[in-house]
């Protein structure tokens, strides 16, 4: 990419193939960089370098079967050349929405522009407050109005969120809740949605967790249709289907099964026959999951707890969790 750019052309950096066919379509003279990852999902701790960190996401997303390990390293590595000859462009604009998913993205690369300064000057900015995924080609031409030249006070805003969510510890994190945040104006609520994604302080579960059980004890039983309706429950839907099959999974799993009867396991490589299985399940809560749901469990105190938000690896002996009545970080006993 670059070496045979006309003048004048522009860079628009996005979320993700979907938007980025639509802002192809809808704009001429113009390149467009899909940023594909789920930053939500994973290890993000501090690395030393960008390109140590995409290496480690090119691995965890192989991990998962989501996709060849050397194509996703490839791609990884494609997207990085392709914001380090951003300086080709006249401008480089970015386009992102205001859920979790977007907002972590757009964090990481302002920190990115943030530690290499040259070439800023015409960087760009705009904050949908609607899906642009969504959109078609003449919808998404409206949210162009919103766009503004990058401050610094967004570009260090954004470097500190960055460097506090891939931090071993969500302290950081938790504090930039007490801070003015104005300069993003969806990243609190962003950051809110992640710390939610710790172990709740009584329950022991994960907000999607909590929203799962509620779905199906109110009858919501298939997992095609509890995707659709723990999206409803959130204020800015953010996660794939993908990433919601690995939370149905886990909550199926060992001794501290939530919930029964769900038909398999999922993968992307699974046959057709399968997925259809896989969504029709008829799901419905174990004793344990009745009792976490009606506050009788610590559901922390039964699972085995592994996975990440940010850099914090949490494990049944790192157990950090979230006080969603106090908005506060409990530290591990």
């Amino acid at each position: 990419m670059g070496q045979s750019l006309q003048q004048g052309y522009d860079l628009i950096i996005t979320n993700g193939d979907s938007a980025g066919e639509l802002l192809r379509k809808a704009f001429t003279s113009t390149e467009v960089l899909p940023w594909r990852d789920v930053l939500h999902d994973g290890p993000v701790p501090l690395t030393g370098t960008f390109e140590e960190l995409s290496e480690l996401r090119a691995d965890f997303l192989a991990e998962r079967n989501w996709g060849d390990p050397d194509i996703l390293r490839e791609n990884f590595q494609a997207r990085d050349r392709g914001l380090a000859h951003h300086e080709l462009f006249e401008t480089v604009t970015l386009w992102f929405e205001h859920d979790l998913y977007d907002q972590l993205q757009l964090i990481q690369i302002l920190d990115w522009f943030h530690e290499n300064p040259g070439g800023r000057e015409g960087l760009r900015l705009v904050q949908a407050d609607d899906f642009l995924g969504t959109q078609n080609e003449q919808s998404i031409v409206k949210f162009k109005d919103k766009s503004n030249s990058v401050s610094d006070e967004q570009l260090s805003l954004a470097s500190a969120a960055w460097a506090a969510f891939r931090q071993s510890e969500p302290a950081d994190l938790s504090a930039l809740l007490k801070q003015d945040l104005a300069a993003l104006p969806y990243l609190e609520q962003a950051i809110l949605r992640m710390l939610q994604e710790l172990p709740g302080a009584k329950s022991g579960l994960a907000r999607t967790q909590h929203q799962i059980l509620l779905a199906i004890n109110e009858g919501i039983r298939e997992p095609r249709k509890l995707f659709g309706a723990v999206e409803k429950m959130e204020e800015a839907a953010f996660m794939g289907d993908w990433s919601f099959w690995v939370w149905l999974d886990g909550m199926a799993a060992g001794p501290g099964a939530l919930i029964e009867q769900l038909e398999g396991r999922f993968s992307p490589e699974m046959g057709e026959d399968e997925f259809k299985a896989y969504v029709a399940s008829s799901l419905r809560l174990t004793a344990l999951g009745l009792q976490v749901l009606g506050g009788g469990a610590d559901y922390a105190e039964t699972a085995r707890i592994d996975r990440w938000i940010g850099g914090t690896h949490l494990t049944s002996n790192n157990l950090w969790r979230w006080d969603n009545q106090k908005n506060e970080l409990v530290a591990p006993a």
